[in-house]
């Protein structure tokens, strides 16, 4: 922790691009980071904003301009724009509402521009034993700082982010790990009981500072006018307290008035989606997971794109949000396609036309659709199926994958379950006439299924 604690996070300075030519630094402090980013790219262009007249003038020995600034009410259109680089340093958890200032910065920041934030973790250990302690006592710094006014975990921060215009990717961080200890344990176990794996409730306990990466989503296409259709969003739940945080709460569902159907009990995907069909209102239906996150700007994305889907004719196809499309060149291969921000990772491709595989965590099908999910594929694989299915049909793959900044908040580690090499086993029984069958999770051969969790 010495890095941080030193007046230098060298790993948020590691984290800046190196490209980087006109950088806005909010909460520059002495402008030591700007200062020492400038000695190593000479020519690049930085601004720093703080609230302390002290450092403003410190700060204006070392950067280009500086201003003095409350960033909870100053009109931040003084800052002029064309940023390629905005450079937050522990300062989001002392703002009254963070959302807005990100919703400015996208304003000032260039089509391609990108944020580097620095973040505390309010769901680190030592947060979590002061807390069943009865003791939230503030410090002078830390995770408790006395000056912070908003707390973040790395689901609260992504889905803040998301909901600013921004798609969030957890570059780095520092850790201070879970020591081996009987409250440690006890937690890690209380943990489990609400269903994560101890590796990531180890992942979770152990995160002190989050470094995020953040690159502009663009919206405008949102801005101009076109078709919309309603949306059904059809969400099997078993965790109540994971739908909650989630689905529950996506503002991106309210933003189009989505009829949400929960259920419970069902034993396949295929009967989920059966039986939420049976309350649907709207041709289009979208099975969804519990734990994925619609932000800002989400749902306007979804219902444009699947109205101009309908307009050309194309509701006979799956439509998925992640997922595999064959490339051609240079030689015959398949391709990442679709955006989804996958629990700390962001997963950024273009869009598809001819998918081959998609991911399971959302997938919409139209009420036309001749295609249906496979009752003997349970809970995996079942996507991928649907595209073969729609290439049988039509003799070419013509599954859709969508770009639209959905936040899969999954709490699994990154292992396949029993259940999965079952569903492939199946689904290789069922297209007896293929030798491999490409998926997100890796390659299903007929010698053996070798499937990996995506890096």
């Amino acid at each position: 922790m010495s890095n941080y604690y030193d007046g230098l996070n060298l790993k948020l300075l590691a984290a800046i691009p190196s490209g980087a030519t006109r950088v806005l630094e909010l909460g520059c402090s002495n402008g030591r980071l700007g200062q020492r980013f400038k000695e190593l790219h000479p020519g690049v262009q930085w601004w720093g904003v703080d609230l302390a007249k002290e450092a403003v003038k410190a700060a204006s020995a070392h950067l280009d301009r500086v201003f003095e600034l409350n960033l909870d009410s100053a009109d931040l259109a003084v800052l002029e724009g064309g940023f390629d680089v905005i450079v937050i340093g522990d300062l989001l958890e002392h703002l009254r509402s963070p959302v807005k200032t990100l919703e400015a910065l996208y304003d000032l920041a260039t089509p391609d521009g990108q944020i580097v934030c620095c973040l505390p973790n309010m769901a680190h250990l030592s947060v979590i034993e002061r807390l069943v302690a009865g003791d939230i006592s503030y410090d002078h710094m830390g995770l408790l700082d006395e000056t912070h006014t908003r707390f973040f975990s790395p689901s609260s921060a992504f889905k803040t982010f998301l909901d600013g215009g921004w798609l969030p990717h957890l570059q780095d961080q520092y850790r201070v790990d879970v020591p081996q200890t009987p409250f440690a344990s006890h937690i890690i176990q209380a943990a489990q009981a609400l269903g994560l794996p101890e590796d990531t409730a180890r992942r979770n306990l152990g995160l002190y500072q989050m470094i995020l990466v953040c690159k502009k989503w663009s919206m405008d296409a949102l801005q101009r006018p076109g078709p919309s259709v309603p949306i059904s969003i059809i969400v099997p739940v078993n965790r109540p307290w994971q739908y909650d945080l989630n689905i529950a709460r996506s503002p991106g569902l309210r933003e189009i008035n989505a009829e949400i159907i929960s259920l419970q009990g069902a034993d396949s995907a295929a009967a989920a989606y059966a039986e939420g069909v049976k309350h649907a209102s709207h041709a289009w239906r979208v099975l969804v997971h519990q734990d994925v996150y619609f932000p800002t700007g989400s749902g306007f994305a979804l219902a444009r794109q699947l109205a101009l889907l309908e307009q050309a004719g194309l509701t006979g196809a799956p439509v998925g949000f992640a997922g595999l499309e064959a490339a051609l060149s240079p030689v015959a291969s398949v391709r990442y396609s679709g955006m989804v921000i996958d629990r700390t990772s962001l997963f950024d491709h273009p869009g598809s036309e001819c998918a081959l595989s998609l991911d399971e965590f959302a997938v919409a099908l139209h009420r036309d659709s001749p295609v249906s999910i496979d009752p003997s594929l349970g809970w995996h694989l079942w996507g991928t199926d649907l595209c073969l299915q729609a290439e049988a049909l039509a003799k070419r793959p013509v599954a859709r994958v969508l770009q639209v900044p959905l936040f899969h908040n999954s709490t699994t580690a990154y292992a396949l379950p029993d259940a999965y090499y079952e569903s492939a086993d199946r689904l290789l029984t069922k297209y007896p006439q293929l030798d491999r069958i490409p998926t997100l999770c890796g390659e299903i051969t007929r010698t053996a299924t070798d499937a990996t969790a995506v890096a």
